[in-house]
C-alpha cells in the first residue's frame, strides 16, 4: 500500500471535524482556566483522530459488503482496488493505536476520561457496523456532530485542566462547542445530500431520505445560522470573551460556500465547501479565544 492510498483509504481530507474541538477545546482552556496539558493534549490528539480515521477506513469496509449497486468507492493512486482483508487490517491498526493512546491519557487523568474514550469507541463501531449502522439512518448527523463537536471537546479542555466536572459545566461546554457541533453534523449532511440518489439505490435511509432533497438544504443553511448566531448568544452569557465575536467577520466567505454547495452539491466539486466552512469556524473561534485571554 502506498502512502497516496492509505491517505485515501482513510480519508485524510476529512480528518477537519476530529481537530476542530481539539483546537478550539485547547484555546478554550487557556482563556477559562488559565491551564494547558501539552502531554494530555498530544496523547489526546492521537487518540481522537486515530479513532476518527478507524471509523472512516472501517465504514468503508462494510460499506463494500452492503452495497447493492454502484462501484465501490476506494481510490487508489495505481488504480488498483485495495482488498477488504487489506482494509480491515488498516482499521484495526487504527484502532489499536487510538485505544493505547486512550488508555494512556485516561490512565494520566481519570474515569471521565475513560468514560468519554469508551463512549466514543462504542459509537465509533456502531456508527459503521452492526445491522443498521447509525450512519445509515436519519441520526448519522446528531451522532456525528455531538460524538466529535461535544465529545472531544469535552475530553480536551477535561485533560487539560482536571476540573470537578457538574451539570452547569457541562452545559456551559454544551453551548460553548455547539457551532462546531452543528458544522461538523453539515459535513456529514452535505455528504448524505451529495450521495442522495447512490443512498437511495443502496437502501441507506439517512436524514435527507425522509426530509427529501429541498428540506434537506434548508436544514443545511439553517444550521450555518444557527452556528453563528449561537456564538453571540454565548459571547453574551460571558461563556466566550467578547473578542469571540470577530468569528463573523468571515460570514460573507461562509455564506458563499453554503450557497454555492446548496446551488449545485455534487460531490467531487463542493463537498470539501462545507469543511472549509468547519476550517473557518475552528479557526476564527481559536485565534479570537486566544486573543481574549492576551487582553
Amino acid at each position: 500500500m502506498t502512502v497516496r492510498q492509505f491517505l485515501d483509504l482513510v480519508e485524510i481530507k476529512v480528518v477537519i471535524p476530529s481537530l476542530a474541538p481539539l483546537l478550539v477545546g485547547l484555546a478554550y482552556s487557556q482563556w477559562r482556566y488559565h491551564l494547558v496539558n501539552w502531554g494530555n493534549t498530544i496523547l489526546l490528539i492521537i487518540a481522537a483522530v486515530s479513532v476518527h480515521l478507524a471509523v472512516n477506513t472501517f465504514n468503508r469496509y462494510e460499506d463494500h459488503k452492503r452495497q447493492v449497486s454502484s462501484q465501490y468507492l476506494r481510490e487508489t493512486s495505481a488504480k488498483k482496488d485495495l482488498t477488504d482483508h487489506c482494509v480491515l487490517i488498516v482499521a484495526v491498526i487504527l484502532g489499536l493505536l487510538a485505544a493505547l493512546a486512550g488508555i494512556l491519557v485516561a490512565w494520566r487523568t481519570s474515569y471521565v476520561t475513560w468514560i468519554i474514550g469508551i463512549l466514543s469507541f462504542l459509537i465509533g463501531y456502531f456508527y459503521s457496523a452492526g445491522p443498521r449502522p447509525i450512519t445509515n439512518t436519519p441520526l448519522g448527523e446528531f451522532v456525528s456532530g455531538i460524538t466529535m463537536g461535544y465529545f472531544i471537546f469535552v475530553a480536551q479542555v477535561y485533560v487539560n485542566t482536571m476540573i470537578v466536572l457538574s451539570p452547569m459545566i457541562l452545559l456551559q461546554w454544551f453551548f460553548v462547542s455547539l457551532p462546531l457541533v452543528l458544522l461538523i453534523a453539515n459535513i456529514m449532511l452535505a455528504n448524505n445530500i451529495a450521495d442522495h440518489e447512490e443512498d437511495e439505490e443502496n437502501q441507506r435511509h439517512t436524514i435527507v431520505h425522509y426530509l427529501g432533497l429541498a428540506n434537506a438544504k434548508k436544514l443545511y443553511f439553517s444550521w450555518v445560522i444557527l452556528a453563528y448566531t449561537e456564538i453571540v448568544v454565548v459571547v453574551i452569557c460571558g461563556w466566550l470573551p467578547l473578542t469571540a465575536l470577530a468569528t463573523w467577520a468571515l460570514t460573507p466567505l461562509v455564506w458563499r460556500n453554503t450557497q454555492r454547495f446548496v446551488d449545485n452539491p455534487i460531490k467531487s466539486k463542493n463537498f470539501v465547501l462545507a469543511i472549509q466552512n468547519l476550517v473557518i469556524l475552528m479557526v476564527t473561534m481559536a485565534i479570537s479565544i486566544i486573543i481574549g485571554f492576551w487582553l
